[in-house]
């Protein structure tokens, strides 16, 4: 079973007169088969949170502990590396690449890497995100609701174990966030992931299996 701890976790950033507390003292833990959201107002630590947890900051105190290896004393190297093999990201800004189609995206990413999904299960998981009719499409061709989607099967082509998504509903209406978040919580329950959402929408908190927030720093479960 996959397992992410955070263990008395502070960020800080700058010092003196201009310190900031990013996150104050955090302890936290998640399992696979869970959709779990992080939500709080814009700049209250959410997405320093997020990075923390992908290894892409390290905290100025405490531990983070994925399936029981302390990624805090990791190399950089071996920190990349555990980012290509166990996390996908999914970003508000999707980062598709704008002169490849859809089927090219993924493609791409096999030049990155090579322990991807078998040609059977990448049909399985694009026919769930409903993405099987657009593979010639580029992104420009697409609606916003489509190229989150593809931002999220590009996520999980790698079978990643974690997910980790920030703001991934910011630029959808109400409909359309719903969709996206009762699909991420169908792919954490089905593919046995842990998929963590930071979000400012509280629209969602009803349909996530744990909810947690954060303000100035400070965590707290709902």
């Amino acid at each position: 079973m996959s397992k992410l701890i955070f263990d008395s976790v502070t960020k800080v950033f700058g010092e003196g007169s201009s310190e900031y507390v990013a996150l104050d003292n955090i302890n936290f833990e998640a399992e696979s088969g869970q959709l779990i959201l992080v939500v709080g107002p814009s700049g209250s630590g959410k997405t320093t949170f997020l990075t923390i947890a992908g290894g892409l900051q390290t905290p100025t105190k405490g531990n983070v502990k994925i399936n029981n290896t302390n990624i805090t004393n990791l190399s950089k190297r071996q920190q990349t590396n555990l980012r290509l093999k166990k996390i996908g990201f999914v970003l508000q800004s999707y980062n598709l690449v704008p002169f490849l189609t859809v089927e090219e995206q993924f493609k791409f990413v096999d030049k990155i890497n090579q322990n991807n999904l078998t040609e059977n299960k990448m049909h399985e998981l694009l026919e769930d995100l409903e993405l099987l009719q657009l593979l010639k499409k580029y992104p420009n061709q697409l609606s916003g609701g489509q190229k989150q989607r593809v931002a999220i099967a590009r996520a999980l082509y790698t079978d990643p174990e974690y997910i980790l998504a920030d703001e991934p509903t910011a630029a959808l209406d109400t409909e359309r966030s719903m969709k996206v978040i009762e699909l991420l919580k169908n792919l954490a329950h089905k593919r046995n992931k842990i998929i963590i959402v930071v979000t400012h929408d509280l629209r969602l908190k009803d349909i996530a299996d744990r909810v947690y927030q954060i303000i100035d720093g400070k965590m707290t479960m709902l």
